[in-house]
């Protein structure tokens, strides 16, 4: 099945990822701009170039409140763009990227 046949069901509402590919659908625009946020995609675009060592290593990295970065992250991980691993170093979790690109195919109708 082409990628323009899977964007357009998914537009119907009837998504479904061919075999062995992931995919995450977002029901409108809005929320699709929600999730991919300017600050948002930072995060993403960073966990994967500066490899940062914790959420906190990351703010700082990125010159951010912890409190703003930390949501994000939390966010980010709870939708499964990113993972949160346990570093041992007193409960702190080091965020790693799960995916290295983000298609998203424009289809007319």
């Amino acid at each position: 099945e082409s990628l323009n046949n899977r964007w357009l069901e998914a537009l119907k509402g009837k998504a479904r990822a061919p075999r062995g590919v992931e995919t995450i659908s977002v029901g409108s625009w809005e929320i699709l701009a929600k999730i991919l946020a300017a600050p948002r995609l930072q995060i993403l675009t960073s966990i994967s170039r500066l490899k940062p060592k914790s959420t906190a290593h990351l703010a700082r990295l990125l010159k951010r409140d912890f409190k703003n970065i930390h949501a994000d992250v939390r966010f980010l991980a709870d939708l499964g763009l990113i993972e949160l691993v346990p570093s041992g170093t007193r409960g702190a979790m080091v965020p790693v990227a799960k995916y290295s690109e983000i298609e998203l195919p424009l289809v007319a109708t």
